[in-house]
């Protein structure tokens, strides 16, 4: 019986001893497991600054584009302004000549009539042969 006993002993002293190997093995594990966990959070929480960073700078860089395109669109809206009045206000200039040239031939046609133009015709004859 004591063989019995002593064999029994060291059984369980076995089963305790590697019970307890096991025991810490997991605690190394679980206490790896938990560093890596915290670094992954920290990896995390950069990756998360880093976009946030990045998005606020694209943003920014959206915004500057947007107000670069507007400047570009009011300065070719107000060319393009400018070169329609210029143009119209030439083709006024020159409707407004040839209406007034045609206003003035058809008075000269209705008040000069033929004894009119013979007497500038003679007046004409004699101030170039008058001198």
């Amino acid at each position: 019986m004591g063989k019995t006993l002593t064999e029994r002993r060291s059984q369980i002293e076995a089963a305790i001893t590697d019970a307890e190997k096991r025991k810490k093995e997991a605690a190394a594990a679980l206490a790896d497991q938990q560093q890596k966990l915290a670094q992954a959070q920290t990896e995390a929480t950069r990756i998360r600054a880093t976009a946030e960073d990045n998005a606020k700078s694209a943003r920014e860089a959206i915004l500057v584009q947007a107000e670069q395109d507007i400047q570009r669109m009011k300065e070719t809206a107000a060319q393009d302004l400018a070169t329609q009045q210029e143009r119209i206000t030439r083709e006024l200039r020159q409707r407004t000549a040839a209406l007034a040239m045609e206003r003035a031939e058809s008075q000269l046609r209705s008040d000069v009539n033929d004894n009119a133009q013979q007497q500038l015709l003679d007046r004409s004859i004699t101030m170039l042969g008058g001198r």
